[in-house]
């Protein structure tokens, strides 16, 4: 979902472009708006925030294990333009988010401004920096066992946080470079992965029937333990244990208590997020459609329906809304998903071009021919 891949399609897996990416690209970017939708009504329903846990326990990690799969593992002319796009994207919209927030708000810039990214945002940095590490960390005799010890890691530290997405970036690592390394070993060029038969479809969804099924059995899991707060992957294990994401009663008083802790249910959570990942690119239609189409402008969908769900929190439609109970939560995924559609369609592409892939080529020097 970065620039580049937004204005040239990334090199598809086996000949010609496959519709499964495409398509599984549509449904996370559509999940994506979803969780924004309901995201500050979640709590004042069981479904509303079952529905919240659900979609975050994995739609940006798999978000982030499909940019990895079409990544490349070189320090290479076109790796450095494609970074430089998205650092030049991530900027320009920072700079719209200011000039929104000073003219609705009249809130300059602060003393944080570009360090913690703008609200959606940190998702450009964070695959920035992915790019950056990935040649370096395929150099490693086990990338993937390093990158999750890196995810476990992070945690301990509280100066690791939300400045420059640090948190996030070394939390999803594992799904980067897991993609990446998967799609370097032809896995997902195999026959049971292209065309996945009766039992191994049933058993991804019987993946995310078995995690339904769990929150419709705890339908007060948000007044034991806020896990909402633990899968936006964004805090260190200290504030989250210490915090909002306590669970229940317990206060670990001891490091090692709350390292092990922290250690633990963020492993658990990285292997669940894993699991509904997985699933997913199994259960995803193969047939390329409409939805394809819409899947190759999923970067359009991601920056520009965050200042319309702004819109609408602000002027407390969805507050409005979401006391409807669960028929306002439907209502909220239903205007979500016509956002998402609206915004993939060609015309907006057309018209928002400039601020979403702002051409570059007067910014590279020339390479040499060959």
């Amino acid at each position: 979902m970065t620039a580049s891949e937004a204005r040239t399609p990334p090199p598809p897996i086996g000949r010609g472009r496959v519709a499964l990416w495409d398509n599984a690209r549509f449904a996370l970017i559509a999940l994506v708006v979803i969780g924004h939708a309901i995201a500050t009504v979640r709590g004042e329903t069981a479904f509303g925030y079952g529905l919240y846990v659900f979609i975050y326990l994995f739609h940006m990690p798999a978000f982030i294990a499909l940019t990895g799969a079409f990544s490349k593992a070189e320090a290479s002319p076109r790796i450095a333009r494609s970074v430089v796009q998205l650092i030049v994207t991530w900027l320009l919209w920072e700079g719209i988010w200011a000039l929104i927030r000073l003219f609705a708000e009249g809130d300059p810039p602060g003393r944080n401004w570009l360090v913690a990214p703008a609200w959606t945002l940190w998702f450009l940095v964070t695959l920035a920096t992915m790019r950056i590490l990935l040649p370096y960390i395929a150099r490693l005799r086990h990338p993937f066992v390093v990158s999750v010890i890196i995810a476990l890691a992070a945690g301990l530290s509280p100066a690791i946080g939300t400045a420059f997405s640090a948190q996030r970036t070394l939390c999803l690592l594992p799904f980067f470079v897991g993609a990446w390394l998967a799609r370097e070993r032809g896995w997902f060029e195999r026959e049971r992965f292209l065309r996945p038969g009766p039992a191994l479809t049933a058993a991804a969804w019987g993946v995310f029937a078995a995690v339904v099924a769990v929150l419709v059995a705890l339908p007060g899991l948000r007044d034991f333990w806020r896990i909402d707060s633990w899968i936006t992957w964004n805090r260190d294990y200290a504030a989250l244990l210490g915090g909002e994401g306590a669970i229940g009663d317990w206060s670990p008083d001891a490091w090692w208590q709350l390292a092990l802790a922290g250690v633990g249910v963020r492993t658990a959570l990285l292997v669940i997020a894993a699991a509904m990942t997985l699933a997913l690119v199994i259960v995803i239609p193969r047939a390329r459609g409409f939805v394809s189409t819409w899947g190759t402008r999923t970067l359009y969908v991601y920056l520009l329906h965050g200042p319309i769900i702004w819109t609408l929190r602000e002027t407390g439609a969805v507050r409005a809304i979401g006391r409807l109970g669960e028929g306002g939560v439907l209502i909220l995924v239903a205007v979500a998903v016509a956002i998402a559609v609206v915004l993939s369609t060609g015309w907006v592409a057309r018209a928002l071009r400039p601020v979403i892939e702002p051409r570059l080529e007067w910014l590279f020097a020339r390479e040499p021919a060959r």
